[in-house]
């Protein structure tokens, strides 16, 4: 079932696009009502919806700067009164931009543009990166990621671990895990990637906890019970009850 958050921070419309909604795309199911800026980055956050439905004018923090603070990637409809922030809503990757007051015939031919994005998401494969957009303070590069040890979720940035620096990427753990190799990168945490030409060796301390330690790290990271079964077999694999 497809999820949807809608932000609107004037009441009647807010009820009416969700009337509407309910009409025409009936197997969605509208997970986040929210009526300021502040309130939509926060549901993003939590609800993880397939569709965001933003207004743009929203107090303090617009539906624009919502798209673009939030960690989390879904299909996004810009809805607003006014034709100007066209060009910034597109540039944030909208898929459809509602000019107020919108007809009943428009909506669908929205809804019909986001199903159609979300059946391509779905079905097409995620390109492999061969190399990321990095930053440190205001520098920016792109880095080949087969040099990168590993990754950590930090909020909503990725710290991105290289052997004589650290940056920040700002994109979804679940999206970034898709977009990279299996075969080079494991992920052996909810919030760690690892490069697995960079492992060194894996210890068990007991019966319950995996560490993996990379080379040029010092530090061992944990592996979580669910990604433990990637290890057991392997060689690298030593127990401390053995030391």
């Amino acid at each position: 079932m497809v999820r949807i958050l809608i932000a609107e921070d004037e009441e009647i419309l807010l009820q009416s696009l969700v009337l509407k909604l309910q009409k025409f795309w009936p197997a969605a199911e509208i997970v986040a009502l929210c009526r300021d800026g502040h309130s939509a980055l926060q549901a993003l956050e939590q609800q993880q919806p397939d569709v965001a439905f933003l207004d743009i004018q929203m107090g303090a923090l617009s539906g624009i700067d919502v798209a673009f603070l939030s960690a989390h990637a879904c299909q996004l409809v810009f809805v607003t009164a006014y034709d100007q922030y066209a060009v910034k809503a597109f540039d944030k990757g909208a898929v459809d931009y509602l000019l107020k007051p919108y007809s009943d015939l428009r909506l669908q031919q929205c809804i019909s543009r986001l199903q159609q994005q979300l059946q391509l998401s779905q079905t097409a494969p995620t390109p492999v990166v061969q190399r990321l957009k990095l930053q440190t303070g205001h520098k920016i590069w792109l880095q080949p990621v087969q040099q990168i040890l590993y990754f950590r979720a930090c909020g909503r940035y990725i710290e991105v671990v290289l052997p004589d620096r650290t940056a920040l990427l700002r994109q979804p753990m679940k999206q970034l895990v898709n977009q990279l190799d299996p075969t080079l990168f494991w992920q052996i945490h909810r919030s760690l990637i690892i490069n697995i030409d960079q492992l060194d060796h894996v210890r068990s301390s007991d019966a319950e906890q995996l560490w993996a330690y990379l080379r040029g790290v010092a530090e061992p990271l944990p592996v979580s019970r669910s990604f433990q079964h990637r290890f057991r077999q392997t060689p690298l694999l030593s127990s401390d009850q053995a030391d």
